[in-house]
């Protein structure tokens, strides 16, 4: 370590040894913060670098609250207690910026612009629709244009040393083998965001039927897009220092601050809390299947060390870190299962409509047999006990 310490000055490399003298006065843009993802890694940066100057997040104003207010209430969650109860000063460089990812450059006051050019250093983008049946003029607007925004905005930033972009691994679903570089696209990107944005505009209509044949392999657009602003992030690392970290199926916190955080029913998570409460008892999956989840907490301290290499490498192409398991750890399906049915009785849920129990079977016609007995007959009787007794149904 000594020697590729000593090798690393003599060559010029200015990057501290630890992350948190990295980011020891830096100031920080992040997107997408009021995201699950994007929450860990505020606490993250407040609680392991105390020296941080500022951190800017992005929001738009939502439900009557101003960005400052939706700032505390994104704040007053377990998830920051330590930080309260450790760091209550860190709190304070937190700084909300009014904008919006899915409106022209990010609905940015010129004002609030100058300021990040003049003050940011490392930028976080995290924003995303992550919804799979998103109209596809929405998805590019939000996936898409967006990055591109933010990267313009960046060309601004006079002390920029790291632009994270965090993508997804399913953004290639053409290749059979996932190696961690950016892979050729049908297309150019340009081109595609002059089409979607003029048809959206002028004619949705034509939009939606010519969807299908723009996304050509891609399965939906969330996909497609993420692959698209990717590609847009390699436009700009002849100027930018540029990387992309792309995770897999996120799921709650590990360890850090605690285990088992998570704000949201995404992913896997509805259809696990349904089983819980009682609600789902059969599934049509191969019980022997596994999907690559990794904690959230995980993928954080990706982005953080990401954001160091990039500051180390510079310009030049593109850094890209896949944050996934790739077959090291197979959890199956049954198991996830077998684990939930024991912790629901170690730990049951509130609420629960009947007690947890189910089958994960490959046959259809068992499956069916069991969703007509366990889901659809209940549902029809509890519909009706609800109307019989004057209340809404569910």
């Amino acid at each position: 370590m000594a020697e590729e310490q000593a090798r690393s000055v003599a060559e010029g490399d200015v990057l501290p040894w630890t992350v948190a003298e990295f980011y020891r006065g830096q100031s920080v843009l992040l997107t997408g913060g009021s995201g699950f993802v994007g929450r860990v890694l505020l606490e993250k940066l407040l609680f392991y670098c105390p020296d941080i100057d500022t951190v800017y997040v992005l929001l738009r104003p939502r439900k009557g609250l101003s960005v400052q207010e939706r700032l505390h209430k994104l704040l007053d969650v377990p998830l920051f207690d330590r930080v309260r109860a450790q760091r209550p000063e860190a709190l304070g460089r937190l700084q909300a910026v009014e904008g919006d990812s899915a409106q022209p450059g990010l609905a940015l006051a010129e004002a609030d612009a100058r300021v990040l050019a003049e003050r940011v250093s490392v930028v976080f983008h995290l924003a995303a629709s992550v919804r799979f049946d998103d109209p596809l003029i929405t998805a590019v607007r939000t996936n898409a244009c967006a990055t591109r925004d933010l990267l313009e905005l960046a060309t601004r930033m006079t002390k920029l040393k790291a632009f994270v972009h965090v993508s997804t691994t399913f953004c290639n679903v053409a290749q059979s083998e996932f190696e961690e570089k950016l892979f050729p696209m049908a297309g150019d990107w340009r081109s595609i965001l002059a089409l979607v944005e003029a048809q959206g505009q002028n004619d949705p209509v034509a939009l939606r039927a010519l969807t299908t044949k723009i996304l050509g392999p891609y399965c939906n657009t969330y996909t497609f897009t993420k692959n698209l602003a990717e590609h847009i992030v390699d436009h700009y690392s002849d100027r930018l220092p540029v990387g992309i970290l792309r995770p897999s199926v996120v799921v709650a916190t590990a360890c850090d601050p605690f285990p088992g955080w998570i704000d949201n029913f995404n992913g896997p998570m509805g259809l696990l809390v349904a089983a819980g409460k009682g609600v789902v008892h059969s599934i049509y999956n191969h019980p022997d299947n596994y999907i690559d989840y990794v904690p959230c907490d995980v993928v954080v301290k990706g982005i953080v060390m990401c954001s160091c290499e990039i500051a180390r490498k510079g310009l030049g192409p593109p850094l890209v870190y896949n944050a996934a398991q790739a077959g090291m750890h197979h959890i199956t399906q049954q198991r996830i299962m077998d684990l939930g049915i024991v912790g629901c009785a170690l730990l049951p849920f509130s609420d629960i409509l009947y007690y947890p129990c189910g089958v994960i079977t490959s046959n259809y016609l068992f499956f069916f047999v069991l969703f007509f007995f366990f889901h659809l007959v209940p549902a029809v009787i509890g519909d009706a006990l609800l109307s019989a007794t004057g209340r809404k149904r569910m």
